[in-house]
């Protein structure tokens, strides 16, 4: 009796019944309720009709009687990761690979730590892995750190294992960030340029804006933001692409599309401030620029140099010599500034 309900609930499952497989199962969870595999097949269709709450419920049943069922913890973390809540998936995790050590859970361990930007925590792992997946994940933590070498030597090896599309991509980054703009060049040409994956495209529009193929960069840059319109990246460097051509109006609007969908990346403020700047809208630029890192404070000086309040341009200018003592325009401006107040 029990195998013939099970076999109805899997072919009901099979073809997107979900409510009348879990009538079945709840049959056959009738004749034997300590099933562990009965109980996750009934969690599994509550997940699968959005009922994350029930699903978790009988997840519990199993994990109260049988802490190390795998694959309980696996469709648990699952929930947690669709809602957001990353550091109860990293904990589900951690105890999935405590009970089961394979390369595998360790590289989704490496995912969520990445997701939340725990870098540092990923190496505290001892392990020499040579799977592809582990590999990728250290790769982009190492991308993230800002240690290039590391990370290409890391993605190297992963693509030893696999050719995937994202581990050619990661390569193509850490050779762009690391300035190896002529490499990326020869590393566009090994991906496939699936037009539904938005960082292929994002990454094929910086290489044709440094080939200086702006119109073709702008298209790969646009159809990326179609495809992922919350992405901010994507719009700053449509933005950064349009001023590099001079139509100015259209990089304004894509400035500010960056900026509405994340505030608080200064880079894009100062990206629009020094637009702004060049059409000597001093104004406007100054609101842009209310983050205190050395470019925007560099750019506030020249902007009271060039609106003649020499005085409070020298402070600032000293103030940033000897932060930067080398740097030539902070020098320059500093010069120009002693030469006019020269009596």
């Amino acid at each position: 009796m029990i195998k013939e309900l099970l076999q109805e609930g899997f072919l009901l499952k099979s073809k997107g019944y979900y409510k009348h497989a879990i009538e079945a199962f709840y049959k056959a969870l009738e004749i034997d309720n300590s099933s562990p595999e009965l109980l996750l097949e009934i969690a599994d269709l509550y997940y699968l009709m959005g009922d994350e709450e029930r699903a978790i419920t009988y997840i519990d049943m199993i994990l109260e009687k049988y802490p190390a069922h795998v694959e309980s913890l696996k469709l648990l973390e699952k929930i947690f990761k669709d809602n957001g809540a990353l550091e109860e998936a990293e904990q589900t995790a951690k105890n999935i690979y405590c009970i089961a050590r394979t390369d595998d859970n360790l590289a989704d361990i490496f995912k969520l730590l990445n997701a939340q930007k725990k870098f540092d925590e990923i190496f505290e792992y001892k392990t020499d892995s040579t799977c592809a997946k582990v590999l990728y994940e250290q790769a982009y933590a190492k991308t993230m750190k800002n240690d290039f070498n590391a990370a290409e030597i890391l993605i190297n090896k992963a693509l030893q294992e696999s050719h995937d599309n994202n581990f050619i991509l990661l390569k193509g980054e850490i050779l762009y960030k690391a300035g190896k703009i002529e490499e990326c060049v020869k590393i566009l040409e090994q991906i496939q340029l699936d037009s539904t994956d938005p960082e292929i495209l994002n990454f094929a529009g910086l290489v044709k804006q440094y080939c200086g193929e702006y119109r073709e960069a702008v298209e790969y840059f646009k159809t990326a933001a179609r495809i992922a319109p919350k992405e901010d990246r994507y719009y700053y460097n449509i933005a950064s692409t349009y001023f590099k051509l001079g139509e100015i109006q259209l990089a304004k609007k894509f400035y500010n599309l960056a900026i509405s969908n994340n505030p608080e990346n200064q880079n894009y403020h100062f990206a629009l401030a020094n637009l702004y700047y060049s059409e000597k809208h001093y104004k406007r630029a100054l609101e842009e620029l209310s983050g205190d890192f050395f470019e925007a404070r560099l750019l506030k000086s020249i902007i009271l140099y060039d609106t003649g309040y020499l005085a409070i341009a020298k402070r600032e200018l000293e103030k940033l010599a000897a932060e930067s003592p080398d740097n030539p325009i902070v020098r320059d401006y500093k010069e120009r500034i002693e030469e006019e107040l020269r009596i």
